[in-house]
């Protein structure tokens, strides 16, 4: 399936956004460095969580504005495309990368019920051999116990922000999953990106169909 390994890549992207905890009585007004803007990210994302007044379209909102402030969701949506970006029009590449922010900011929202309290720390920040990345090394423990998860995010210094460009839930890098399994979809369909889009975009209106309960909100 299509989805499959996107699931998988928000799976990482829930993990991140349910779990870290605000330190009590500091307020973060800047990134000072990769661990301290994921926390920051997880801290806002509480927020609204906790938002028992929050609608499903005030959720969605806040959750684009936290994607483009945290994800570098462009350089993400070319990757993923693998080679077929270079024999993709500019305007093809555009059209996807809307479609798959659509996509990633509605199927996330639907994870929020699955918030159960994890608790996360920030364990190591490593250098990566590109001067400007980082891996933040992250450890999630369930809510009512059991084996930790390990979470790593790779994080890049663009020089006035940070970005997050993966995530890697025990070991496996879900931007790269991603990119083997559209890639893999894009060439039995005629090696067209069209094709995933339209296939993100029908994935999309099922997931916008009300339901019995998104309608009362």
């Amino acid at each position: 399936m299509i989805c499959r390994r996107l699931t998988l890549f928000l799976v990482g992207l829930t993990l991140m956004s349910t779990v870290i905890a605000p330190t009590p009585g500091i307020t973060q007004v800047s990134d000072k460095d990769p661990g301290a803007f994921v926390t920051r990210l997880g801290n806002r994302t509480i927020d609204f969580l906790s938002d028992p007044a929050a609608t499903k379209t005030l959720r969605e909102d806040r959750l684009r504005e936290l994607l483009r402030d945290g994800f570098a969701v462009e350089r993400i949506g070319r990757f993923v495309l693998g080679k077929h970006r270079r024999t993709a029009s500019q305007q093809s590449i555009d059209e996807f990368i809307g479609v798959f922010e659509d996509y990633i900011v509605t199927l996330y929202a639907k994870q929020f019920s699955r918030f159960s309290g994890e608790t996360f720390t920030v364990e190591q920040v490593i250098k990566t051999r590109r001067p400007q990345d980082s891996m933040v090394k992250t450890k999630i423990v369930p809510g009512g116990g059991g084996e930790a998860l390990r979470v790593d995010f790779q994080v890049r210094n663009l020089g006035d922000q940070y970005k997050i460009l993966d995530v890697r839930v025990e070991g496996v890098s879900m931007v790269l999953a991603q990119r083997d399994e559209f890639s893999a979809y894009i060439g039995k369909n005629g090696g067209k990106v069209e094709s995933l889009t339209t296939a993100l975009r029908k994935r999309l209106v099922v997931l916008t169909e009300p339901t019995a309960s998104t309608a009362k909100q």
